[in-house]
């Protein structure tokens, strides 16, 4: 990990809880009126059994909630992941980050058809997760998950505590062993290729990323201090917006042992004596804890951007 990116970025989100008050317990704390009135909404939660895929594994959780009052109730949980980084981003059921509690991600999540229900209405909504680690001969099993309700009328409900089954390679789901995260990422970046002539009087860089492991991350990142002039313009394929002399890299979240294969286009400098200048380009390990990388000498390739004459 690129240490000074994960310590800006860690900075910020510390910055942005103690403003808006992201801090989120292990498991809150039920209210009295709550705890004591049968009139209180009561929640049902699921297994959460992670199938193998050639990408991973993968699962959904289903909550239910039930409003038991005789008036309407808004409604909506809380729910923080057993496995860190493993909230599958679905646009059909979008949930927002709330923060971190004991290293794992927390999401508040409204119900399908809003958060407002009627009188004796039951609501259900399916929460998905994706661990990309290696699929295992044997189960295993990770505690920690949790889903709080929270209500108008009655506060917070008691957290629901579940866990995540992971399901053996020949189907099995009994005697698990605990599955062991990797806590340190284990990321590498080197010159897939020469530096060519680009379109529009651009350089194109090729690189390979990869990644080892499989600890907790959002995205990775290049960045490069680039001569005056320069500028990374775009990625093939495309990684979303660049800035300036950074880039993310494409396609998201990566699976443990995996590799992709990209091209950076950047800009000549203004001085055209600067191609043959070296250029670190380094890759960055974005997460919302400031965790080193195993070996950060891995996360630098040298280049310039001059073109060899053919």
């Amino acid at each position: 990990m690129y240490r000074k990116t994960g310590t800006l970025l860690t900075a910020a989100l510390l910055g942005l809880t103690a403003t808006i008050g992201w801090a989120v317990p292990a498991a809150a704390a039920p209210s009295a009126s709550a705890s004591a009135s049968a009139d209180a909404p009561t929640v049902a939660v699921s297994r959460l059994v992670l199938e193998p895929t050639e990408r991973g594994y993968r699962g959904s959780l289903r909550v239910t909630v039930t409003n038991n009052s005789d008036s309407t109730d808004f409604l909506y949980f809380q729910i923080r992941e057993a496995v860190a980084g493993s909230f599958f981003e679905s646009a059909e059921f979008p949930c927002d980050p709330v923060g971190l509690s004991e290293g794992r991600q927390v999401r508040e999540c409204g119900f399908p058809g809003g958060v407002q229900v009627a009188p004796g209405e039951r609501r259900r909504a399916n929460v998905e997760f994706q661990v990309l680690t290696t699929p295992r001969s044997y189960p295993m099993i990770a505690a920690g998950g949790s889903v709080t309700v929270q209500s108008t009328a009655f506060g917070g409900l008691e957290a629901v505590p579940f866990s995540a089954q992971f399901r053996s390679l020949d189907g099995k789901l009994t005697r698990p062993q605990t599955y062991l995260q990797d806590s340190q990422p284990d990321a590498s970046i080197e010159l897939a290729g020469p530096v060519t002539e680009g379109p529009e009087n651009t350089r194109r860089v090729p690189v390979r990323v990869r990644y080892a492991g499989d600890a907790p991350h959002r995205d990775l990142e290049v960045n490069a201090q680039l001569p005056v002039g320069a500028s990374i313009l775009y990625c093939e394929p495309s990684a979303g917006p660049p800035w300036g002399g950074g880039a993310y890299v494409p396609g998201g979240q990566m699976m443990a042992g995996e590799e992709r294969v990209f091209a950076l286009f950047i800009s000549r400098p203004s001085d055209p004596a600067d191609e043959a200048n070296p250029i670190d380009l380094e890759l960055s390990t974005s997460w919302l804890e400031t965790v080193p990388d195993v070996d950060p000498s891995d996360n630098t390739v040298t280049f310039n951007l001059a073109v060899a004459a053919s």
